[in-house]
């Protein structure tokens, strides 16, 4: 029987008591294995104590564009330290933020240049964050800036979670040799181009995620989004692709199994 995973949400912004029933329903839903994404250091803690307690839950290291901090040597030291062991999949989440701009694009690129030094130090994948500006044609370049940093840091093990781009910049990505991941907001009648991409890219380049609790699917719209609603992002690509739900799940979760190494 198919299964799902479900390659990146947060169990750690959810509060401890609730932790477990939401677990529970994931599993009762069919998804087998989950990665709980960090954001920075403290989230890494976070994210430890329910991968020694789980078996079938994994955890990231990495710092999130919206939560750089004051010494770069420091924090990477801990992000690589923290990589090694074998229940941290991936350096992430790490990228670029225009949107809350936070900080100093040149800080955020040294800091996502210097994380992807260690995915090669570690031969472990990274999982990038790519948000543009709020506004149309405001800081527009996010996707040039990250493409850039891909290019001189000749990197190609990556993912491009939360896709939210155009056509254009994913035949980019996937020239680059990255995989694409997919949340719930492909749901939305509003966003034909991101099933666009859905419909064109390698099937072997595709991933699903919930990114919860945030960004829910259509028909749990205004709730929690959990690792449960995954099988609704399948469901929507297995209509784009003219799939079985089974065949999305086989090929979503193996192509999750080879690239984690999970």
């Amino acid at each position: 029987m198919s299964y799902a995973i479900d390659t990146h949400c947060h169990l750690t912004f959810l509060p401890p008591n609730i932790q477990r029933a939401v677990i529970d329903r994931a599993q009762k839903a069919g998804v087998k294995k989950m990665i709980t994404v960090a954001c920075n250091l403290e989230e890494v803690e976070k994210c430890r104590f329910l991968i020694d307690k789980y078996d079938f839950i994994y955890g990231t290291a990495g710092i999130h564009p919206t939560d750089l901090g004051n010494d770069i040597e420091s924090d990477l030291k801990k992000v690589y330290e923290y990589a090694q062991d074998d229940h941290i999949v991936a350096i992430g989440e790490v990228g670029l933020d225009y949107y809350h701009d936070r900080f100093p694009h040149d800080l955020q690129i040294k800091y996502l240049s210097r994380q992807l030094e260690i995915t090669k130090e570690l031969n472990k994948p990274a999982i990038i964050h790519c948000r543009a500006g709020k506004f149309a044609g405001q800081n527009s370049s996010v996707f040039p800036d990250i493409i850039d940093v891909f290019k001189r840091s000749n990197f190609s093990n990556g993912v491009m979670h939360c896709y939210s781009g155009t056509l254009k910049e994913a035949e980019v990505f996937l020239e680059m040799g990255l995989m694409i991941s997919f949340t719930g907001i492909i749901t939305y009648e509003r966003n034909q181009e991101l099933r666009d991409v859905i419909k064109m890219m390698p099937i072997e380049k595709l991933m699903i995620e919930t990114d919860s609790p945030f960004l829910p699917p259509m028909n749990h719209r205004g709730e929690k989004n959990e690792p449960a609603f995954v099988i609704e992002v399948a469901k929507t690509i297995a209509e784009v692709r003219d799939l079985s739900v089974d065949e999305v799940l086989e090929v979503t979760s193996g192509n999750a199994e080879r690239f984690f190494n999970i």
